[in-house]
C-alpha cells in the first residue's frame, strides 16, 4: 500500500522525546559547530594577539621579540612620559571629536538633501557616495596634488600660498579634511537608505499634527534614524581611534612619521614608527594598549546614547 505525502511527513519528522540522547545533544549542540571556525580564527588573529601584547608589555623583549626580564610598569611609564606619544594622543583625540562628527552631520545633511527621488537624482546620489568607492592611498594622492603649494588647485582658487602638508600648522587639519571627505560616501549611503525607509505616511501624519521644519526634523526624522545614527557614530570613531593611513602616505619623510615635527603623528602611527620602522617593541606594546584604553572609553562614552537617545520603535 502506497504511504501518502502526510503520513510520509510524520514518519520523518520524529518528535524529540523518542529521539536517542546523542542525537538529540548533536541537535542542540550543531548550530554552535557551525561557529567553530569563525571562533577558531576570531581567537587566532584577535584574542590570541591581544593577550599576547598585554603580557609583553611588562617584560623587555629584543629587536627579535625575544624576553629577557620582567620590568612590570616600566614601559607605560616610559611611554606616557614621551612627549611624541603625549603629542600623538592630542592629535588623535583632535582627529576624532573633528572627523566624526562633521563628516556625519554632512552625510546626514546631503541625505535629507536627497531623500525625495526625482528623475536625474541618481546621478547626484553616486556623486555624494563616490569617496565611498575610492581606496584611501587613492584619496591620499589625489588630495596630495590638490594641496600642492605650488600647482595644487587649493592655494589656485583661493588665491594663496600655503604649504599645507609641511606647516606644522595646517598639516593636520589637511589630513583631518581628507579623512572628512572621505568619511561622507560612507555615511551618507546608509542615513541615505534609512530617510528612504521613512514612510511617506509617517511624515504626512507628523505635518497634519502640526510638525514643521526643526520640529519635524529633531522628532520624528531624527529618532527614526538614530539607530543608524548610533551605528555610524561607533563605527567612525573606532576607525579614527585606529587609523594611521594619511599619516604614513602623505606626512612620512627621511624615515619619519607625522612630520612636521609630529604634527600628525597619531597613536598608531606612532606604534608603526617605533615597532616597525625602529623595532622598539618594548614602546610600541605599552602604546597598544593605552590607544586600546582610550579606544575603548571612547567606544563607551558612543554606547552611553543608546540607552539614552537611540530609539528603536519604528
Amino acid at each position: 500500500m502506497k504511504q501518502s505525502p502526510v503520513s510520509a511527513g510524520f514518519a520523518r519528522k520524529q518528535p524529540t522525546s523518542t529521539l536517542s540522547l546523542g542525537k538529540r545533544a548533536f541537535i542542540r549542540a550543531e548550530p554552535y559547530l557551525y561557529l567553530i571556525p569563525a571562533f577558531f580564527f576570531l581567537f587566532l588573529f584577535t584574542y590570541y594577539p591581544f593577550v599576547k601584547n598585554a603580557i609583553l608589555t611588562f617584560f623587555t623583549v629584543n629587536r627579535f621579540r625575544e624576553i629577557r626580564s620582567f620590568v612590570g610598569f616600566y614601559n607605560y611609564i616610559r611611554v606616557l612620559s614621551d612627549d611624541n606619544f603625549l603629542q600623538a594622543i592630542g592629535n588623535t583625540l583632535i582627529f576624532v571629536f573633528t572627523t566624526v562628527p562633521i563628516s556625519i552631520v554632512i552625510a546626514f545633511a546631503l541625505a535629507l538633501l536627497t531623500r525625495k527621488q526625482r528623475r536625474i537624482s541618481i546621478s547626484y546620489e553616486v556623486l555624494f557616495a563616490l569617496s565611498m568607492a575610492v581606496s584611501t592611498p587613492v584619496i591620499a594622492m589625489i588630495f596630495q596634488l590638490a594641496f600642492n603649494p605650488s600647482m595644487g588647485i587649493i592655494n589656485k582658487i583661493f588665491g594663496i600660498s600655503v604649504s599645507w602638508l609641511t606647516n606644522s600648522r595646517t598639516a593636520l587639519l589637511t589630513l583631518i579634511i581628507i579623512q572628512i571627505w572621505s568619511n561622507i560616501g560612507y555615511n551618507f549611503i546608509f542615513l541615505f537608505s534609512g530617510l528612504r525607509a521613512i514612510s511617506d505616511e509617517v511624515m504626512e501624519s507628523a505635518r497634519i499634527d502640526g510638525a514643521r521644519s526643526f520640529l519635524l526634523l529633531f522628532k520624528i526624522i531624527i529618532p527614526l534614524v538614530s539607530p543608524t545614527l548610533l551605528f555610524l557614530l561607533v563605527k567612525d570613531v573606532a576607525f579614527a581611534m585606529t587609523t594611521a593611513s594619511l599619516t604614513l602616505i602623505l606626512t612620512t619623510s627621511h624615515g619619519a612619521t607625522g612630520q612636521p615635527n609630529g604634527a600628525t603623528e597619531t597613536i598608531m602611527s606612532y606604534i608603526y614608527s617605533r615597532a616597525i620602522m625602529g623595532t622598539n617593541y618594548n614602546a610600541a606594546y605599552a602604546a597598544t594598549m593605552v590607544g586600546f584604553v582610550l579606544a575603548a572609553f571612547m567606544m563607551a562614552l558612543s554606547l552611553i546614547l543608546e540607552k539614552k537617545k537611540v530609539n528603536y520603535n519604528s
